[in-house]
């Protein structure tokens, strides 16, 4: 907006040079030339500001040509930040339905797949549960794969779930 501003101004600037100078200057055979000097320094007045214009347009082309230079690079930045959002999702869900048993755990993890349509896929849920809760292996088990719809794995202690 201040470049449009900025050659609104040179053109009005530009304006009331040129028809001062045309009132100030004698008539007769100088009036023709006068005329000619003035119509060009209104054109470069015109013309000048477009000279940053297409700089700033060069610009632009450049930085758009290296943006599609680079699409994978940006693809997979996409597609690691879905993985790991949708990782944290599911390890905030699964310690919220352990909570809710009373149940903690030591250590989730979410084992997933990107496919080729870019859609996450998620194979298992791997649960350890905290010191003290072998007993409740199965009942956990068994809860998070009803509720979240997923293949889960829990075990303590290097023993796994029923």
């Amino acid at each position: 907006m201040g470049a449009v501003q900025g050659w609104t101004m040179a053109i009005c600037l530009a304006a009331l040079a040129s028809t001062l100078l045309q009132g100030l200057a004698p008539g007769g055979s100088m009036e023709r030339m006068i005329k000619l000097v003035v119509g060009a320094f209104v054109i470069c007045a015109l013309i000048l500001p477009l000279k940053d214009l297409g700089a700033q347009i060069a610009w632009a082309f450049q930085m758009e040509a290296q943006f599609h230079q680079e699409p994978d690079q940006l693809q997979s930045t996409v597609d690691h930040q879905m993985q790991t959002a949708a990782q944290a999702s599911i390890t905030n869900l699964v310690v919220a339905e352990l909570r809710r048993l009373d149940i903690q755990s030591e250590k989730i993890a979410v084992k997933m797949d990107t496919n080729e349509d870019n859609s996450i896929g998620i194979n298992k849920v791997e649960v350890t549960l905290a010191e003290g809760y072998d007993a409740d292996c199965g009942r956990a088990q068994t809860h998070l794969r009803e509720t979240l719809g997923l293949e889960v794995e829990v075990s303590a202690h290097g023993r796994e779930g029923q």
